[in-house]
This record gives structure tokens, C-alpha cells and sequence, in this order.
């Protein structure tokens, strides 16, 4: 009995050095820059740059792949505790405005030639390649034939075919495809996020967990392929802008910066009152490609920067 009323035993910290990857639950999978006094930096995969407390519970794990490196080794810079001000929080945009912006710019909308040339065409192009050369047979044929390097050169070519991605986030998945370690595994992963058998919520989220593995893991690309693959039926996120559409039609997509399941499925229903509110006004888009052409188009209209690089 008398056991029962010792206190609990401290936890003991682990002692974290340099150089050791761990996995944090929110944050991922990083590697450990600095240890000083009672904090941790850590070089996150997806979250970049964080100081955490050495209580912080962390597990030991693995280099996301044999040859993984950071785009900038930089050791963290002490700087004098400035409290910087922050950024003017900009005003949210009416989505009556947005579509007036839209028809200034594209008179006949979705119809016109203009459209069609600057949003929809390299877009369609790019998809009729993935559904000829990653559609279900000729891609599971590639995968019997094992054929990897194949898939990952023709995913490059896509990927590279259009400007939904930055061209950092480009040149990144593009050196991750390039490993050698990665090729089989990528092949597997985009196979089954395309065509899997499952629902896409499993599909997608074990996409996402082998894009963090591969340290490659962000919006643009976990949502790039079944974006083309669908006609935009599963919708393409480039983060602020759809933050900005659904301030618009105050939709709250639940915004995290890793992807998720639930920020995607919020985006879904985005996509779907923007077509819904589109074709009340008139507009009547071909496929959710043309509501995604409209989001980007509408809102880089009224900020003054479409068509300017």
C-alpha cells in the first residue's frame, strides 16, 4: 500500500544532439541544429525552423531518405528580441467584386478565347498526357513492367507543363523523383492516389505521408496530379489564394500548413459553392478547372498582378 502514495517519477529528457532526427506529432519528422541550455532548434521537413522546449516530447527517427538534404544548412542567427509589427491584415474581398473583375478581364468568360488561352489550355493539355500516359492501364502496365524511372519521368513532365507550382516546390519533387531510392515507392504512391481501390481520404493521406518522407510534402504537390486526373473534381491548393476566395464566401477552409484530410475536404466544399455562386451569375464553368482558373485569375485581377509574371 505504501507504494501507491510515492509521487510519480520525473520523466528523463533524452539528450538530443546536433545532427539527430527526431518526429514531433505536429510538426514532423526534422533534424536537430543546435542544443543549448533548455531548448531545442530543429530543422523541421515541412515546417522549417523551430525552437522547441527539451521537454518537448520527441521520438528518434530516420533521414527522410538516404541522400536528404535541407535547401539551406544555415545555422540559426541571434537576433535582439525586436518585437517586429505585424503585417496589415488585409481586407476581406466580396465575391461580387471578384466576379466583376473577372468579366473586366474576360468579357465572354468561360466561353471566350482569351479564357481559354491564358487558364484552361495548358491545363487540359497536361491532363489529356497523365490520362494517356498515367491513366489506369497504361499506368498499371508501367508498375507490372516495373518501370519506375518511366513513371517518374513522365510525372516530371507533367508537373512541368503547366504554372500551377512554383518553381522551387518544381525544382524540389523534381530531385526527390530523381533519387533513385525514392522511384519505386513514388510509382506505388502515385498509382494508388490515382486509381487505389480505397476512399480518398486514406488514399490521399498515405500520398501526403510518403511526400514527407520524400521532404516534398506541400500543397501544391500533394494536390497537383488528381487535380489534372479528375477535371478538378478533387481541387488544386494553392494555400493563400483559397484562403482568400473562402474569406470571400465566408467558408473557413481550416487552414494547416502540412496537408490534411479535413483542410481538403473543406476545400472541396469551397470549390463547389464557387461553381454554385458562378453559375447564378451566369457563369457557367466547362469543369471545376475553370472555377480553379477563375479563383486565380479573379483575385490576382483586383490585387493588379495578372498576366505580370
Amino acid at each position: 500500500m505504501e507504494a501507491a502514495n510515492e509521487a510519480p517519477r520525473k520523466q528523463t529528457l533524452r539528450n538530443w544532439r546536433a545532427q539527430d532526427w527526431v518526429e514531433h506529432a505536429l510538426f514532423g519528422i526534422g533534424q536537430v541544429s543546435e542544443s543549448r541550455e533548455d531548448k531545442l532548434d530543429i530543422d523541421f521537413v515541412t515546417n522549417g525552423r523551430k525552437t522547441l522546449l527539451k521537454s518537448t516530447e520527441l521520438k528518434s527517427a530516420a533521414s527522410p531518405s538516404p541522400t536528404f538534404k535541407f535547401a539551406h544548412q544555415k545555422r540559426k542567427t541571434r537576433q535582439p528580441n525586436i518585437k517586429e509589427k505585424s503585417p496589415a491584415k488585409r481586407h476581406s474581398l466580396d465575391f461580387d467584386d471578384l466576379t466583376s473583375c473577372f468579366k473586366g478581364r474576360f468579357a465572354e468568360g468561360f466561353e471566350g478565347q482569351d479564357f481559354h488561352l491564358a487558364e484552361r489550355e495548358h491545363k487540359e493539355k497536361a491532363a489529356a498526357v497523365l490520362k494517356d500516359k498515367l491513366g489506369k492501364d497504361a499506368f498499371d502496365a508501367l508498375l507490372h513492367d516495373r518501370r519506375y524511372s518511366e513513371v517518374g519521368a513522365i510525372a516530371k513532365q507533367i508537373l512541368q507543363s503547366t504554372n500551377l507550382v512554383h518553381p522551387m516546390e518544381k525544382a524540389k519533387f523534381t530531385n526527390a523523383i530523381e533519387d533513385v531510392a525514392n522511384e519505386e515507392r513514388l510509382a506505388n504512391g502515385l498509382f494508388d492516389v490515382l486509381h487505389g481501390a480505397t476512399e480518398m481520404e486514406k488514399r490521399f493521406t498515405n500520398f501526403c505521408d510518403l511526400l514527407s518522407e520524400m521532404g516534398v510534402n506541400t500543397w501544391t504537390i500533394a494536390t497537383y496530379y488528381q487535380f489534372l486526373a479528375t477535371d478538378g473534381k478533387w481541387m488544386f491548393m494553392k494555400p493563400t489564394i483559397m484562403k482568400i476566395m473562402g474569406d470571400s464566401l465566408k467558408i473557413s477552409l481550416n487552414y494547416k500548413p502540412t496537408p490534411n484530410w479535413f483542410t481538403y475536404s473543406k476545400l472541396q466544399e469551397l470549390a463547389s459553392r464557387v461553381d454554385s455562386e458562378l453559375r447564378v451569375r451566369g457563369l457557367i464553368p466547362r469543369s471545376m478547372v475553370d472555377v480553379q482558373g477563375f479563383i486565380w485569375s479573379s483575385i490576382q485581377i483586383e490585387d493588379g498582378k495578372y498576366g505580370k509574371g
